[in-house]
């Protein structure tokens, strides 16, 4: 595991990283509130609980190894910063034998390089050194990204259907309340048309003696007719209301969801990209082809790996008596041992991934909380749910 660019990088690559950066900050999506004592109440049937109590667990599941594959990276990351410390504390009386060999790793290197015939081959020396580094995983790793970027498409069109769906009911729940307003001022009209109607037919039979029988009995059956209608539309409305925030409720659910996995995946395919320096697995792939054609080409030209090997495990003696963790890495940046600019460049990047890493451990962090939390109102909430919770959390392995 590795977490170095070894040889010097020109401005374009720089700002490919600084517009790389930039990503991360985008694809923070918001999750949305949801309170859990609410939605608990909607999964009222034993089947929806059972569903529930899973999805819980399988979120707290899927943070918990989210949060410790980022703690192996950032222990990693942190070893090579401590090294980087070490290396820089030598003192100058003492760095006389590893300087010589780091050079003399740089010399040979690129002589070597110059060796081949690469007018062929479209791949720059701090790609080759970058893909030499990684050689073992890299194949795999575009396998994963691949994948990675095929499921990031399923979910941002899961998460449109859903944003879709959630704003229908939003929508429809808007007119629901808008047409109980409605209902209410035919009411109010109705009443006072109904009072109006009565007091006139009053003062007509009265002031002039007419039978107004017929006119109050078709009043009343005009007033219970439209009391009857109103009555009706407003328990549907009501209803309407009812399974609209349910299916609400549920779309939200279902959309944190998917931002969940949206940003999971955004921010491992962002921090590959970051660690190849690619922007797609397409890209990797290519590169990995030429350092292939490249890796052909260089076994024509090893009259030189003896020595180099030879300085190789200079260097190596010479850092281990410095206490260097892991100094066989030392020897792909080995020009940043003698060049305190490559050195304060390659700090920079390590610290910027330990950023990263640290963002990723506390977002899972968080999701996990949120996951104990939801357990946890689920058995407040309904003690007699208390048992299967607690047979779902040893299925799970999860430790309240």
């Amino acid at each position: 595991m590795g977490f170095f660019n070894w040889f010097k990088r020109d401005k374009s690559d720089r700002d490919e990283n600084e517009d790389r950066d930039n990503i991360v900050d985008e694809t923070q999506v918001e999750i949305e509130k949801v309170n859990f004592e609410k939605e608990a109440d909607n999964y009222d049937s034993t089947p929806k609980r059972k569903k529930y109590i899973q999805d819980s667990c399988e979120s707290i599941v899927e943070a918990s190894r989210q949060i410790d594959e980022a703690k192996v990276e950032y222990q990693a990351v942190t070893s090579y910063l401590t090294d980087m410390q070490k290396i820089d504390a030598i003192p100058v009386e003492e760095r006389a034998d590893l300087e010589d060999s780091a050079r003399k790793i740089i010399t040979l290197t690129r002589d070597r390089t110059g060796y081949q015939n690469r007018k062929d081959i479209k791949i720059t020396d701090v790609q080759y050194q970058h893909m030499e580094q990684y050689e073992e995983e890299i194949p795999e790793e575009i396998i994963k990204i691949k994948k990675n970027e095929e499921y990031l498409i399923i979910v941002k069109n899961d998460m449109r259907a859903l944003e879709g769906e959630k704003g229908s009911l939003h929508f429809n729940k808007e007119e629901i309340l808008k047409q109980q307003q409605y209902l209410k001022g035919i009411a109010i009209i109705i009443s006072f048309l109904v009072v109006g109607l009565l007091s006139l037919f009053a003062t007509i039979a009265s002031v002039f003696y007419k039978n107004m029988m017929i006119p109050y009995i078709l009043t009343i059956i005009m007033a219970v007719i439209s009391a009857v209608y109103v009555f009706y539309e407003a328990r549907r409305n009501i209803y309407e209301t009812k399974l609209t925030e349910q299916k609400l409720n549920r779309a939200i659910g279902l959309l944190n969801k998917v931002k969940i996995k949206y940003v999971n995946t955004t921010n491992l395919l962002d921090y590959s990209y970051n660690k190849h320096r690619v922007n797609s697995s397409s890209e990797l792939k290519y590169l990995w082809e030429q350092y292939m054609k490249a890796k052909d080409e260089e076994r024509r030209y090893k009259n030189n790996t003896e020595l180099l090997n030879y300085y190789n495990e200079v260097l190596v003696k010479n850092l281990r008596k410095f206490k260097i963790a892991d100094p066989d890495i030392w020897i792909y940046q080995a020009i940043a041992i003698i060049d305190n600019r490559e050195m304060v460049e390659v700090r920079h990047r390590l610290n910027v991934r330990r950023a990263k890493l640290r963002e990723r451990i506390d977002y899972n962090t968080k999701l996990k909380q949120d996951g104990m939390e939801k357990i946890q109102k689920l058995i407040s909430k309904d003690p007699d749910w208390k048992k299967e919770v607690v047979e779902s959390l040893k299925k799970y392995d999860i430790n309240i």
